[in-house]
């Protein structure tokens, strides 16, 4: 006797089928993530560590003060550097850096094709591959801003979100609601300017279409999100000095012969002139470009008939916000405005590098090139959608095989190892301060590229450096009240040991392949040379550390991690709980109905 399944109840699969039919719908996307990660990181694959300006790992890094934000200086890396050391506690540290850059990237592009409604899987593929491949993520990736990239590939993610709420289950093509909130939770790793975008971008169109329990929800996911920079600020008052010079420096500058705008409308703009692709410049490369993102912003309005109209109007007006914002600072008068905003309001200086606001300027026309694609497949234009899909690439080969063959892997010299087992090895409290004083290194072993100094992530112990940034001729100075007090105590002259000592310095750390190493050795007859060992020689200063402190977190930072941990488990328990919901009641969210 046969038994009956009631028509409608839900129908649990086996994972690995259940694989299988994800993977069957999903096919162009997973292709497009794989694909972009091998044509942009295959170089870099292999053992090593990549170091290059922010992209900073070190083997075996241990929670160091710079994870939880309990220093004095802004808490830029907070949580990135979290997951970051998190995960090199799981895989060697080499590896977790490679997974992350390409599970940044294969966020960014899966995110991208999922959230465009589009059903052809050209027209898929466009949308992924003009997300990741272009402008904005080669100047990330050249300053080795994983962490933004990261916000950036979650911004899809958290969108799609919006369009779960703004749909009946099941109604249309996206993303499920599960899949999400995990990717779009990503975007706080990206930092306040990220965060920015996901809110210029989610905010209006839930507010147009007066879900207001939506926006409040989401308004508290996000503040449980920042609690740990929000507490970080405790270790500063609450008072952020930020110089206001970095308003200039940081601001979008034309990288292409039509002006800022031109290179904002490319998204292109950012600050560092090192940091532009070759071919930027010429003129024929930029109109090319230009009249592309003119297409990409037509095809975004075919979009308003598969999208809800608030949805529609929401990206848009963020796409709209996030360019005013990031332009401002270009011209005298808006200049001054952001200035007297830096000034007066806490963490307002993350959004100086103005450039990461476009990132919803980027979605609307991934979405829009989409739609392009696929009206062209639609009208019979076939033979002209792969062409325009692989557009972006024609324009931006640079970003091909490692920048172009700019990224490379290295390996750290023994010596790092033996001094950071000497120094995290000592129960003592202290500090370390890393000589010579200059916040970035340019290793021979490493190719001379810049990079921020690593020791400020090798050590257990608070690591002390130069905060200050050089853009061009000028120099930003920093915002770390401690490395404030340690200039003061260098630059008196003769032995500086006695002004560090009362400062809490227990080790200083001299890199003797960096400029200016001799004389900073010099300087310190008195104290106890710990190791000599290659490139480094290892200070101990008499009379400090003698309490215990180089394992603390701190309780501000507890409590940070401990709001945010709190919102995680909340937020993803209340998506698989709704989930339950609705395949009790027979409903599942699918996106190719079409």
């Amino acid at each position: 006797m046969g038994v009956r399944v009631r028509r409608g109840s839900p129908k649990f699969r086996p994972a690995l089928p259940r694989a299988a039919v994800v993977l069957r719908r999903w096919w162009p996307e997973v292709a497009l993530g794989v694909g972009v990660v091998l044509a942009i990181l295959a170089p870099v694959l292999g053992r090593g560590y990549v170091l290059r300006y922010d992209l900073v790992f070190v083997p075996d890094p241990p929670f160091g003060a710079m994870v939880w934000g309990s220093g004095t200086e802004l808490p830029r890396a907070v949580p990135s550097e979290l997951l970051a050391v998190g995960l090199a506690q799981l895989l060697p540290a080499d590896v977790a850096e490679k997974a992350l850059l390409a599970g940044c990237l294969a966020l960014a592009a899966v995110g991208a094709a999922r959230l465009a409604p589009v059903s052809h899987p050209v027209a898929r593929v466009a949308a992924g591959l003009a997300y990741v491949w272009n402008p904005w993520v080669y100047g990330r990736l050249h300053l080795g801003q994983w962490a933004v990239i990261a916000g950036y590939a979650a911004l899809p993610w958290a969108y799609a979100w919006v369009l779960g709420v703004l749909r009946p289950p099941g109604g249309g093509i996206g993303p499920g609601r599960r899949w999400s909130v995990a990717g779009g939770l990503a975007v706080v790793l990206g930092g306040p300017a990220l965060v920015l975008a996901a809110v210029v971008s989610c905010a209006p169109a839930l507010a147009l279409a007066r879900r207001w329990r939506a926006l409040v929800a989401g308004a508290a996911t996000l503040a449980g999100l920042t609690a740990p920079w929000l507490v970080a600020l405790t270790n500063r008052g609450g008072v952020v000095d930020l110089d206001e010079r970095g308003v200039d420096a940081f601001a979008v500058r034309a990288d292409t012969p039509l002006g800022v705008f031109g290179s904002v409308a490319t998204l292109g703009g950012v600050w560092s002139r090192h940091a532009v692709a070759v071919g930027r410049d010429r003129w024929p490369v930029a109109l090319v470009a230009l009249v592309l993102a003119a297409a990409a912003v037509w095809g975004y309005a075919l979009a308003r008939r598969r999208w809800p109209s608030a949805a529609w109007w929401g990206l848009l007006v963020g796409a709209v916000l996030g360019t005013v914002i990031a332009v401002v600072p270009a011209w005298p008068v808006g200049a001054q405005w952001m200035v007297a905003l830096v000034e007066h309001v806490p963490l307002a200086g993350a959004v100086r590098d103005g450039a990461r606001l476009l990132a919803p300027l980027a979605l609307v026309q991934a979405v829009g090139l989409g739609m392009l694609v696929e009206s062209l497949v639609a009208v019979g234009a076939r033979p002209l959608a792969p062409l325009v899909m692989i557009a972006p690439v024609l324009l931006l080969p640079g970003l091909a095989w490692g920048l172009g063959g700019q990224l490379d892997t290295v390996r750290y010299p023994a010596e790092w190892s033996a001094v950071r087992e000497v120094v995290n090895r000592d129960p003592a409290g202290g500090s370390l301060v890393s000589l010579p004083w200059a916040s970035f290194r340019a290793y021979p072993w490493a190719g001379n590229v810049p990079v921020l100094d690593p020791a400020a992530r090798a050590f257990r112990r608070p690591v002390i450096g130069d905060q200050d940034v050089l853009v061009g001729r000028d120099r930003i100075r920093g915002e770390s009240r401690d490395a404030d007090r340690v200039a003061q105590a260098l630059a008196v002259p003769g032995d500086p040991a006695p002004g560090l000592r009362r400062l809490g310095v227990r080790y200083v750390l001299i890199q003797t392949d960096q400029p200016g190493a001799a004389e900073v050795e010099g300087r310190f007859a008195g104290a106890e040379v710990v190791r000599r060992d290659g490139t480094l020689i290892l200070l101990r200063l008499p009379g400090v550390g003698s309490s215990d402190s180089t394992g603390s977190v701190g309780v501000g930072p507890a409590l940070g991690y401990s709001v945010l941990g709190a919102t995680l488990l909340i937020t993803l328990s209340h998506a698989a709980a709704r989930r339950r919901r609705m395949l009790l009641c027979g409903h599942f969210c699918r996106r190719d109905r079409q």
